[in-house]
């Protein structure tokens, strides 16, 4: 971990940043790059530079442009503002200006071509085939990582495999969505091949592994509809015998060393403790999450988790929260009060007196002993875990066999004990959320218990939108709410900055 910070550090103070033009030439692009990669050292700080979009200012991660895409555009988060009035994302109003369009294209297009430079020059490069594979698989999987992430937002997205410095070569129509998850499943299996066998020092390291491109290989599958491959490739991961929950939910989120990148983690964004928040490397999330006294008044008093300027963004929708069960687990997801918090005013600390919240928010990302000072937690983002992983397999066994098996209901029933505790000190009763028993449900029901479980487990996560559209019910879940929208709003505008920098690039109906 800290061998791997360190060149990500490098990698940031030679000014590997965002930059308003996705594939703008960067200050390493230089004649000087053909005498790079010469060594594994090398090919190190360069991969580090691809790991660094996913943490960067704007980054697709960084500032949660991917979980407020997910999430709040869904049933289960709102965004209010001061009057109580939604925003852009609660009322299905988002158009091509809407800035985080920009930040997810812009930051993705970076990484792939960061990751194009490094797999071209690797390629032709006279470095060992051992290093080449660990390099270059990693250098796959994050491409795979990120081109995933367009193709859920936008649909066919244009193709770059070949690395640039020259704005000019950027021009590219658009793929069909077929082609684009054709290149990601490319880009996974020879990464499964470069990554093989399964590397646990990689693993602790926060770095691409085997398992990260099983793992992710198996979301891509159950994206598609693809129920046969999503399960036999999650069933590889199960049985690769490294991956295990947590037996306590809140760990999860648990930035020390001793149990971050652990065996529910596949893979994370990884984080350091900011400081004094001048190399602002800590995790962002929690900004987001924070309640301000604009909409949760106490007694004057502007209560927040973080007083360095952060606003309450995304919050639970009550009846989403009341119908989750009172599981151990929805005790560090979400809460309506708070047990502590900080006042603004003093930067001091309330304990013991629990304030009511107009609204739940989400807290698995605070970090209590951070202080006032959000930007510092060393907090990891977690991208893919193995409760992910276990119900991928029951979901796609349940749609490919008509049904779930005994099998589909134990990876569920995994899930829910772990929601209940079980196996700690804080176990709950089984009738607090009981297993389903084999055989009881029918497949449409067994799905509607995946969805909701899936909802629980990762709200805040980003995966709402993606679990809806995947059944093509994002749409018609989002009228029942009462809200317009309209046909062709399952998929994001492109940002009209870059429709107007690519001429070639057509907007996704109805924008």
């Amino acid at each position: 971990m800290k061998k791997y910070i360190k060149y990500l550090l490098l990698v940031l103070s030679v000014n590997l940043t965002f930059c308003t033009e996705p594939l703008e030439e960067e200050l390493f692009s230089n004649p000087s790059i053909d005498e790079f990669y010469q060594s594994a050292a090398d090919a190190e700080l360069a991969i580090a530079g691809v790991y660094a979009v996913l943490l960067t200012e704007q980054g697709v991660y960084k500032d949660i442009a991917y979980y407020v895409l997910g999430d709040w555009t869904s049933d289960l988060m709102q965004n209010l503002n001061a009057t109580a009035t939604p925003d852009e994302w609660t009322s299905f109003t988002w158009n091509e200006s809407t800035q985080l369009f920009d930040f997810m294209w812009t930051g993705s297009y970076l990484g792939i071509n960061r990751a194009n430079i490094l797999i071209n020059k690797l390629e032709a490069g006279s470095l060992s085939e051992e290093v080449k594979n660990e390099y270059i698989g990693q250098a796959k999987f994050l491409r795979a990582l990120l081109y995933f992430n367009l193709v859920k937002a936008y649909g066919g997205v244009p193709l770059h495999v070949k690395g640039t410095f020259d704005t000019s070569e950027t021009g590219l129509p658009r793929s069909s969505t077929e082609d684009t998850y054709a290149q990601i499943i490319a880009d996974l299996q020879d990464a499964e091949v470069r990554l093989a066998p399964f590397n646990p020092e990689h693993q602790k390291a926060g770095k691409a592994t085997l398992g990260s491109a099983k793992g992710l290989l198996a979301k891509v599958y159950l994206q598609m509809g693809n129920w046969t491959a999503a399960a036999s490739k999650a069933k590889e991961v199960m049985d690769m015998g490294v991956y295990a929950l947590y037996p306590d939910y809140k760990e999860i989120w648990n930035p020390d060393p001793s149990v971050e990148n652990g065996s529910e983690h596949l893979f994370s964004a990884q984080h350091i403790n900011g400081g004094d928040n001048t190399t602002n490397l800590g995790n962002h999330t929690v900004f987001r999450f924070v309640p301000t006294s604009t909409k949760h008044p106490v007694t004057g008093e502007d209560i927040r988790w973080s007083s360095e300027g952060g606003s309450s963004s995304g919050e639970v929708v009550r009846e989403f929260f009341e119908a989750v069960p009172d599981t151990y687990r929805k005790w560090w997801t979400m809460r309506d009060e708070m047990p502590f918090y900080w006042k603004v005013a003093t930067g001091e600390l309330v304990t013991g007196d629990t304030v009511p919240l107009l609204q739940p928010v989400v807290i698995k990302y605070y970090q209590i002993d951070q202080g006032t000072g959000f930007l510092k937690t060393g907090l990891n983002t977690t991208i893919l875990r193995y409760s992910d992983i276990l119900l991928t397999y029951a979901e796609a066994v349940n749609e490919a066999e008509g049904g779930a098996s005994a099998a589909a209901y134990e990876a569920l029933n995994m899930v829910r004990r772990r929601a209940r505790a079980v196996g700690t000190p804080n176990e709950q009763p089984e009738s607090v959320y009981p297993d389903i028993a084999v055989g009881s449900l029918s497949q449409a029901a067994f799905r509607d218990a995946i969805l909701f479980e899936r909802a629980q487990e990762f709200i805040g996560e980003g995966e709402r939108r993606n679990d809806l559209n995947r059944h093509g019910m994002f749409l018609s879940n989002a009228r029942a709410r009462g809200l317009n929208a309209p046909d062709g709003y399952e998929l994001f505008p492109i940002h009209f900055s870059h429709i107007r920098q690519n001429t070639l690039l057509t907007q996704n109906t109805p924008y």
